[in-house]
């Protein structure tokens, strides 16, 4: 007795305990006992245990007055062994308590995503055990709602419209896509029969800004003495709307999923069972249809499972269902699973369960709570490298893409790829961080950092990274020029000199070399040592100029031996307008990171008074 109250109670530890007691005391007169034994041992995760307490019974011999749960048993035995297999195959799906002020230390139940940051779901007025014999507190459930901030919900309120009162359970509560029709179900002492309550599906419309006082919706519901409920909405082969539900007047044992289509004025058509393709001779129940992917998901105590109640789904439409299979964990677990909804983008939703880890005033499992489910599908990056600027976003092909996994201040190569026209994918994972390198001949590197949300919905993340090309300025930097064998800087080129100031005060961390040059007459010694004098003459310029610190000046000479120009014409002749140009000072640029410098281009005006020397017609010669 101990083992069946705790049992009841859902308390699988304390009901595993006695009922092992009793195995243990007299198998063979209580042989219903080692089946229950084996379904709290399930129902604790020790499969292998409840197996064997199940293939026990099967063995008993049951007396005229036991009930046979040897059909079950079977059923159960097989659970033990698909519970394994899903356990060392989880699903991707993340299930976990949600925070805040939803769940109490009692039942809540029905959860169902309404708008963007609501929930729509039903509790007990009380948290609180009650004495109904004595008591007179109102210890009904209600419809409530609550806000969703961050992963935390608030502002916990009881749905300020007709259908919740102090006389009945109140629940199951759904909202018409367009906002006017709500669906709920009231079980009360109305509709008792004897311990147990039996429930109706009512109605309430939207009225400005009021609801409609809650109609029996007579349509739906079933003979007096049977129940109906968990409404949901769905669409049928033909995307009419229709309306799923769960009752047990279809009297074959258990509750059945049912549907009926909702006709152009908001009545209802008749209701038919989903079918034995769907429904078992156990409880199947809370259904919902992901109008999305067109699939049915609904929880079952009739198939083998992980626990008791766990959820199961099919693709389809009523009379055209693909196979039932199991959802799997963590979805499913050793205890109860009921009521899965998912919004509209079947990213993320609710679940109902009492497996450990709820809000239980009594044991680990006593009590059903709300858990958020987000339906972690693979996460795929699709991304483009584009020149920025360009508004047709027209991918750059042969960019070296190269994803990074980020830890700290460690990178981990994940994959790479050159890219084509068409955009590169690469897949990721929630809860990370990546670094997207972008490489590239003609472009400045590109680098981009993506974190992958642990709630992100998107299966595919569509990326623009962009590319800047590498587009240098140009900087004219003059030359010096002198007349022959001089080396002082005429009044001329001390002007053009400024512009080599203002590009090494511009960028203090370039330094200048000054390159001394010469023509070809004279001896390569006398020339070497012009050439020097010519080179530090203009260096001793930029120093008095107190512009440019002397350590940022480096002199380099060079003699003749590198002319600009010719110094003799092809037959031998000099050409003086060549020597004027071989006789001069060029600076070459030292920037700090060459990458990211200008483009230096020399240049040079060799006015008259430098055009001096052997040939010239004017000036002092040589």
């Amino acid at each position: 007795m101990l083992g069946e109250a705790n049992r009841f109670l859902r308390d699988y530890e304390a009901a595993e305990k006695y009922y092992k007691a009793s195995v243990d005391k007299d198998a063979e007169k209580y042989p219903s006992d080692v089946f229950f034994l084996g379904q709290m041992q399930k129902m604790n995760g020790k499969y292998d245990d409840a197996k064997t307490s199940f293939s026990n019974y099967q063995k008993a011999t049951l007396g005229k007055k036991d009930v046979s749960y040897k059909a079950l048993a079977r059923v159960e035995a097989e659970g033990c062994d698909s519970a394994k297999v899903i356990l060392a195959n989880p699903t991707k799906i993340k299930v976990e308590k949600i925070a805040g002020g939803v769940n109490s230390t009692l039942q809540d139940l029905s959860p169902k995503p309404w708008g963007k940051n609501e929930i729509l779901f039903a509790s007990q007025k009380t948290d609180t055990a009650v004495n109904l014999t004595v008591s007179k507190d109102d210890h009904y459930t209600a419809i409530y709602s609550a806000t969703k901030s961050g992963n935390t919900f608030s502002n916990r309120v009881m749905l300020p419209i007709p259908p919740n009162d102090s006389k009945t359970n109140t629940g199951n509560a759904i909202i018409s896509g367009d906002g006017n029709t709500l669906l709920f179900t009231k079980c009360g002492v109305d509709y008792q029969v004897g311990n147990e309550l039996r429930c109706k599906i009512y109605r309430s419309k939207k009225e400005g800004a009021s609801w409609t006082e809650g109609e029996v919706v007579s349509a739906l519901n079933g003979p007096e003495g049977t129940t109906t409920t968990h409404p949901a909405w769905g669409v049928d082969g033909e995307s009419n709307p229709i309306v799923y539900f769960s009752s047990d007047r279809s009297g074959k044992g258990g509750m059945d999923i049912f549907y009926a289509k909702m006709n152009n004025d908001g009545t209802f058509g008749a209701p038919q069972n989903a079918g034995p393709e769907v429904n078992t001779a156990g409880d199947d129940i809370t259904p919902h249809y992901d109008l999305k992917n067109k699939v049915l998901y609904y929880s079952s105590n009739g198939r083998p499972s992980m626990g008791g109640l766990d959820v199961f789904k099919a693709s389809g439409t009523p009379g055209a269902w693909g196979a039932v299979v199991n959802a799997g964990s963590p979805i499913n677990s050793a205890a109860d699973d009921l009521y899965l909804a998912l919004d509209e983008k079947a990213a993320k939703g609710y679940i109902v369960s009492n497996r450990v880890g709820t809000t239980s005033p009594r044991g680990q499992t006593c009590c059903d709570d709300i858990w958020s489910v987000i339906v972690q599908r693979d996460v795929f990056v699709r991304g483009v490298y584009v020149k920025r600027g360009d508004a047709t976003n027209t991918p750059i092909t042969g960019v070296d893409a190269s994803m990074y996994k980020v830890a700290g201040n460690n990178f981990e190569f994940v994959q790479n790829a050159i890219t084509t026209a068409e955009a590169f994918v690469f897949p990721v994972k929630r809860s990370t961080s990546y670094k997207f390198n972008g490489n590239k001949e003609g472009y400045w590197p590109s680098i981009d950092n993506l974190t992958i949300a642990e709630e992100e919905e998107r299966d595919t993340i569509d990326q623009i990274f962009y590319l800047d090309p590498i587009v240098k300025k140009k900087i004219r930097i003059p030359n010096v020029y002198f007349a022959f064998d001089k080396s002082n800087v005429i009044d001329f080129y001390k002007t053009q000199i400024d512009s080599v100031v203002a590009v090494l005060t511009a960028n203090p961390a370039y330094s200048v070399e000054v390159q001394g040059h010469t023509d070809s007459k004279g001896t390569d010694e006398y020339n070497d040592k012009l050439s020097i004098r010519r080179a530090t003459e203009v260096k001793n310029f930029l120093v008095k100029k107190k512009a440019i610190a002397e350590n940022r000046i480096v002199v380099k000479t060079f003699g003749e031996k590198v002319p600009a120009m010719a110094n003799e014409l092809p037959g031998g002749e000099d050409d003086p307008e060549g020597r004027a140009r071989n006789r001069r000072v060029e600076f070459k640029i030292i920037p700090d990171k060459a990458d990211d410098a200008p483009e230096f281009e020399s240049y040079g005006e060799v006015v008259k008074e430098v055009k001096t020397g052997p040939g010239f017609t004017y000036g002092k010669k040589k």
